[in-house]
């Protein structure tokens, strides 16, 4: 009976997790088509095409913010999008979470802004070459989440939680002014529906 009921179990875990799966992919396929349209009309927005014109407040309300809606996130709801009540060098400008119930149940990411070049970059190792600590920001005393978002306004570096203590190593880079189809495919993986969609959601009506 126990060995029964044990085969069961396991049987529910393994279809719930296909199912999972099945769904991630086809949430992944629909943000993938509604984020390329969002990112054109970002892209072709007064704000990036006068950039260089921009404070830095600007960048972050017509810029920053939006390029977060864009990814499905609702910029207006605190309990999903936060902003600083005093921007400084440590602790980040925004940070996305998950709510079930008005309970916390995960934090995703951490946004800051810093004023870096294309030249900081080295697209082919995935290197961030710059004198700014990502570590530090990093530190568990200001940091709970999957991931550290660096941008200037256009440009998005994203370093995970796992690339601890290799500050100059991000996991995925976008760039506003220059994507192709295959660069938004990989951004898709960041929507909202994507990072925050896991297993046990099957089971919640």
């Amino acid at each position: 009976m126990i060995l029964v009921a044990f085969i069961l179990f396991l049987l529910v875990v393994f279809f719930s997790y296909l199912v999972y799966l099945v769904c991630k992919k086809v949430i992944y396929k629909l943000n993938k088509r509604v984020l390329a349209r969002n990112l054109a009309m970002l892209r072709n927005s007064d704000a990036l095409k006068y950039f260089d014109k921009l404070t830095v407040e600007q960048k972050r309300d017509k810029l920053i913010v939006p390029f977060f809606r864009a990814l499905g996130y609702n910029t207006f709801d605190r309990r999903e999008f936060k902003k600083a009540v005093k921007f400084n060098d440590l602790a980040a400008d925004y940070i996305t979470k998950k709510w079930n119930k008005s309970k916390l149940c995960k934090r995703s990411f951490y946004i800051k802004y810093f004023d870096f070049t294309e030249i900081s970059i080295d697209t082919d190792k995935k290197l961030f070459n710059s004198v700014y600590n990502i570590d530090e920001l990093m530190d568990e005393k200001y940091f709970d989440g999957e991931y550290y978002i660096l941008t200037n306004g256009y440009i998005y570096l994203f370093f995970s939680k796992k690339h601890f203590n290799s500050n100059k190593k991000y996991d995925f880079y976008f760039n506003m002014k220059s994507f192709s189809k295959n660069d938004i495919s990989g951004l898709a993986r960041f929507s909202k529906q994507c990072m925050f969609f896991q297993v046990a959601d099957i089971f919640i009506s």
